[in-house]
């Protein structure tokens, strides 16, 4: 019996010995890629009322970020009905890409909004000029 006991653990140490030594070569090994363009992130978008008055002010606060390339511009555009229009935007020349930035836009409800569900888009414009939006939508009171 302890002859076969023996035997099982010499076989285990056969079986698991190889997976060690793979493990080892494997992390001294880095992935082989290039980033061809990366798309930046907006993380966070909150508007200070969804629900604002014809003349009201609304500011929105977003959370944006590229890690593998710097973002150059961040735009603030209004759809309506398959159209967007930009309304401002805002170019980085000093792009972090270890950090995230904290970016406000102030929009002042126009007459011709009111009564109407707005739709509010922000995107975020890398170096490859590969883009990242994110929407919000604003209910204008009649």
């Amino acid at each position: 019996m302890k002859k076969h006991m023996n035997y099982f653990k010499h076989i285990f140490a056969l079986l698991v010995l190889p997976f060690f030594f793979t493990a080892c070569i494997l992390e001294d090994q880095e992935p082989e890629y290039d980033v061809v363009g990366a798309v930046g992130t907006i993380a966070t978008l909150t508007a200070s009322s969804t629900t604002p008055e014809v003349g009201g002010t609304v500011t929105f606060t977003m959370t944006v970020y590229s890690e593998h390339e710097p973002a150059t511009e961040l735009r603030m555009n209004r759809v309506q009905g398959g159209t967007t229009t930009t309304l401002e935007t805002r170019n980085f020349a000093n792009w972090n890409t270890q950090d995230s930035y904290v970016e406000t836009f102030q929009w002042t409800v126009p007459e011709n909004a009111r009564g109407t569900a707005v739709t509010m888009q922000f995107v975020l414009v890398t170096q490859s000029n590969f883009t990242r939006s994110r929407n919000i939508t604003i209910n204008v009171r009649p």
